[in-house]
């Protein structure tokens, strides 16, 4: 048993293993698409006399284009000189400047790019800090020609992404900075991810100045994004997808506080849930503040982001951490136990550190810090899993969240803000959120249910246990008149059977007593008495075969073969039989059916066929000689679709009829009309057989009658294509 016990673990493992890989590689191939489908790469416009030429027209549904090369960008000069006209678009020719510049995503101007030519300067001029209005600054401005093929078109600029305030002017007029800035720089300035109107001159021609101004701390000023240039319907769209994107998320996180609350009492440790609700609200400030939702100035932000990141990381650890339990027998390690406080200490240490020093922002800080804070992290959960808890059901589950984690970790730190302002980090938040949220309304949804349940089973037992003694009176009662009902019920299926089957038998049997007693009989005598003694043991074998079906179909679903038939050539069938049966009588019987409707049921032929010979046979039998028998057959609802459409069968006699008030009972198994003997004797058993194979095909019977006017059974069955 032990060596079964072993495999099964071990095959189970690899397939959580494999199940892990698997969803690693679906990472990695989503953070490329993710990437390469949200890349800004430079369009490489047609550059002439030192303008770009736009090719946007109104009349195409162009794309935005992107311009990342070909810029000339001048240092030292701020928003507040070209304010104070000290410094206009031709005035960059006399003064220290760089043309064929590049934007670098990642240094801003701090790399110009290889191509990059200094002019009116020996070397590569420094941007120098500049006190501006009381504050130390670093500044520049970037410069570009726009040509338009359409000068009436409305155009946007768009730049998602830089180190600085940033304010836009087109051919000397401020077009502001894309979230409407109008005022003077205070600390909480930045730069969004709006759009900017472009207004070119009668001939087409926008002389673009994009001023920033940034702290000395940054080492990376400037822009830090390949320029968008759209038409408007292209920048409106660009614009709205984040917000949209920003709010799913907030309904997402309102979604999971409020049902979260609603179930936290399934939880069987209430900080679980209260880290997943802190982690869910990090995130989407990491959001809100990352993707210039919230403005503040660039290095103000890249402090509260780097804070938020390591909080990310060390309460996304505890949250899975509270995943891992000793059921299944092993002894936790001092690593394991440690483990938490390992994480903690480290993420106060860099936090605190930060906030004393207020370091400089460089390559190094904080994308070391947070690099080496995600490695601590993630190390510290593969060796807690593989050392504790690798056998664990949930092994999957928490692995599949630290890998999430582990790709917003590093889809962050790559802080590259693409075509639209939707960070590839957010996707894999919201991949372990709805994952998260799958686990939760599935097992801690199952299990209160499975609570309350229990808890309306024992109330039920009480309430069982204090009404027992009236329950079992009203049984008692109740059982008693079923005995009786029962009973007179057996005395009457006795009496009839006993009828049924007296008749043929005695007659069976004084035909036997004849032709042993007598020795002069002719053969024709014998011949007849035979066919009677054959002719009477047929009747008690279809009575007996009557109550033996009733029985089958009873209990037996199987009996049924259902297929596609046509009710117009069964019933054509059965009324050719029956009328040869009717040759030299008085009674008539008469079939209705329409010529150009086949009248497709699905249905067992057999037991279907066994209904309406019933149904035929007992309308002949419980008529007058003079009768008249009308089997009528249509469809109903032919307009309408085939699953709302019915075929109706109607079988009318104008014989002697059923008391009203025993119309509800004829259907009963061995229940006779009291007038019923007036024609013919029977057990009761075939409008039984009758209503069992009806019920089987999803079918309706009713019944009409009257004492002395005959009776109409209904049959409506649901329509098949035809």
């Amino acid at each position: 048993m032990g060596v079964k016990v072993r495999r099964t673990t071990s095959s189970n493992n690899s397939k959580q293993l494999l199940l892990v890989l698997l969803f690693i590689l679906a990472c990695l191939l989503l953070s490329r698409a993710i990437t390469a489908a949200n890349l800004r790469v430079d369009s490489h416009l047609p550059y002439e006399d030192e303008a770009f030429i736009v090719p946007l027209t109104r009349a195409e549904s162009s794309e935005s284009v992107y311009i990342g090369s070909n810029l000339i960008f001048v240092p030292n000069v701020d928003y507040t000189d070209i304010e104070a006209g000290s410094f206009v678009y031709d005035d960059y020719s006399r003064l220290p400047h760089a043309s064929g510049v590049t934007i670098s995503i990642t240094d801003g101007w701090s790399d110009l790019g290889p191509d990059a030519i200094w002019h009116n300067s020996d070397g590569m001029p420094q941007a120098r800090i500049i006190p501006r209005d009381g504050k130390k600054k670093v500044c520049g401005v970037y410069l570009m020609t726009l040509k338009f093929q359409d000068p009436d078109t409305t155009y946007h600029i768009n730049i998602p992404h830089s180190n600085g305030l940033v304010y836009i002017y087109c051919n000397g007029n401020r077009l502001g900075s894309p979230w409407g800035r109008t005022d003077e720089w205070t600390p909480s300035h930045g730069f969004g991810y709006g759009f900017v109107p472009i207004i070119p001159d009668d001939n087409g021609e926008a002389r673009i100045m994009i001023a920033i101004s940034t702290n000395e701390k940054i080492h990376n000023p400037g822009i830090l994004s390949y320029p968008a240039v759209s038409l408007s319907s292209n920048a409106m769209k660009y614009a709205v997808a984040p917000s949209i994107w920003i709010a799913f998320q907030m309904l997402l996180y309102l979604f999971i506080l409020i049902g979260g609350f609603l179930i936290s009492r399934t939880f069987k440790n209430s900080r679980f849930f209260y880290r997943f609700i802190i982690i869910e609200f990090l995130v989407l400030a990491y959001t809100v503040v990352d993707c210039y939702f919230i403005i503040f100035d660039s290095y103000t932000k890249q402090i509260i982001k780097f804070v938020m990141f390591i909080l990310i990381n060390m309460v996304t650890y505890l949250f899975i951490y509270t995943f891992f339990t000793a059921s299944n027998g092993k002894k936790k390690t001092a690593f394991s136990m440690l483990s938490p406080s390992i994480v903690v200490l480290s993420a106060a240490v860099l936090i605190i550190a930060t906030v004393l020093t207020t370091p400089e922002l460089t390559t190094w800080f904080p994308l070391g810090p947070e690099l080496l804070f995600t490695i601590i992290v993630g190390v510290t959960f593969s060796i807690n899993l593989i050392m504790c808890h690798f056998d664990d059901g949930l092994y999957f589950l928490t692995s599949v969240i630290e890998i999430c984690q582990l790709f917003f970790c590093f889809n962050a730190l790559s802080d590259v803000k693409g075509v639209y302002n939707i960070p590839a980090y957010s996707v894999f938040f919201v991949i372990a959120n709805l994952t998260l949220e799958f686990y939760f309304t599935t097992r801690y949804m199952i299990q209160a249910r499975t609570l309350e349940d229990t808890m309306e089973h024992m109330q039920f037992l009480v309430q069982e246990k204090t009404l027992r003694i009236s329950e079992i009176n009203k049984d008692l009662f109740n059982t008693n008149k079923k005995l009786m009902e029962n009973e007179q019920a057996r005395k009457n299926v006795l009496s009839n059977v006993s009828h049924d089957l007296r008749t043929p038998i005695t007659a069976i049997r004084g035909y036997a007593e004849i032709m042993l007693s007598s020795n002069n009989l002719s053969d024709v005598q014998r011949q007849n008495y035979l066919q009677n003694i054959i002719r009477r043991a047929s009747q008690m074998e279809r009575i007996i075969s009557d109550i033996v079906e009733l029985t089958r179909l009873e209990s037996n679903a199987n009996e049924f073969q259902f297929t596609d038939i046509s009710l117009a050539e069964l019933l054509d069938e059965l009324c050719m039989m029956y009328d040869a049966d009717l040759q030299g009588t008085s009674k008539s019987l008469i079939l209705d059916i329409p010529d150009d409707d086949l009248l497709m049921v699905k249905a067992d032929p057999k037991k279907l066929s066994r209904v309406f010979e019933n149904l035929i046979s007992n309308a002949i039998n419980y008529t007058y000689d003079e009768a008249v028998i009308t089997v009528k057959a249509w469809r109903e609802g032919a307009h309408k679709d085939i699953t709302q459409q019915t075929i109706n069968v109607d079988i009318k006699d104008n014989g002697i009829g059923i008391p009203e008030n025993e119309i509800p009972m004829i259907f009963d198994r061995f229940y006779r009309a009291k007038n019923s003997g007036q024609n013919i004797k029977g057990t009761g058993i075939g409008l039984s057989i009758v209503k069992t194979i009806v019920d089987r095909h999803d079918a309706t019977i009713s019944v009409e009658s009257a004492i002395g006017k005959g009776t109409t059974f209904h049959l409506t069955m649901k329509a098949t294509y035809r």
